[in-house]
């Protein structure tokens, strides 16, 4: 069985979800949670990826592009998965460009041109 991270406590789900890795993980989650705790999740996924890239002004932007993901999932597409790929390419990109200085920029610009 899989565990329902929207069922743990905002504040413990806030501390289980350290970076972008973590929410890369918890996206799939997303299909899975009931619908009443989905924006909750939703909003601490965003302040994970505020608070890892140090964007924390644009919380409600990651909280925007999840949203958009998950609902491009609902639609047919690949929403959650293209999301999880651009992330998974930021973390990368991170890890062999240390002088990298503004990756949330790197990530939008990646996401429009998506």
């Amino acid at each position: 069985l899989k565990a329902d991270p929207a069922v743990i406590h905002p504040d413990e789900a806030a501390k289980r979800l350290g970076g972008v890795q973590d929410v890369v993980h918890a996206l799939s989650t997303l299909l899975e949670v009931h619908a009443s705790k989905r924006a909750a999740l939703i909003g601490i996924m965003g302040a994970a990826l505020a608070r890892d890239l140090e964007d924390q002004h644009s919380r409600a932007y990651y909280c925007k592009i999840i949203w958009l993901a998950w609902q491009a999932e609902l639609e047919g597409r690949d929403g959650l998965q293209a999301l999880a790929a651009e992330l998974q390419h930021l973390e990368v990109d991170r890890r062999e460009w240390k002088d990298l200085r503004r990756p949330a920029a790197l990530l939008a610009a990646r996401l429009r041109a998506a």
